[in-house]
């Protein structure tokens, strides 16, 4: 009888965890935000994430090598041709912050950015 009521605990309370929305079930995990770098911008240009919560930005390059720099956030990562990399972070600090292209590609370098707004 015991081990009939922990089985049926044990169902209720992963029917109950399925139900949940998915911001309630991945609170902890990392928020894992796609971009592509290519000559002279970022895609997408602008992301919104929450202080406090974990990212990864998958970030991969389409021409030649990249780099993200993002200084008030401790964010640097170089991405070479053709390959993904990920740059995990939790943004600690509420605000707008800008991202700049880190390593040189080309006449248009210096425009290339990305926008981040940090909200609570």
């Amino acid at each position: 009888m015991k081990q009939k009521f922990m089985l049926l605990s044990l169902s209720f309370a992963l029917l109950t965890a399925a139900c949940l929305p998915p911001e309630a079930r991945t609170q902890d995990e990392p928020q894992r935000i796609e971009i592509t770098a290519q000559r002279f911008a970022f895609s997408p240009g602008e992301i919104t994430l929450k202080k406090g919560q974990p990212v990864v930005l998958v970030i991969h390059s389409n021409d030649v090598e990249h780099g993200l720099r993002i200084k008030e956030l401790g964010v640097y990562v170089q991405i070479k041709p053709g390959k993904t990399m990920e740059v995990k972070f939790t943004p600690d600090k509420v605000g707008d912050f800008v991202g700049h292209c880190a390593v040189f590609c080309g006449p248009g370098h210096g425009y290339m950015a990305i926008k981040l707004h940090v909200v609570a």
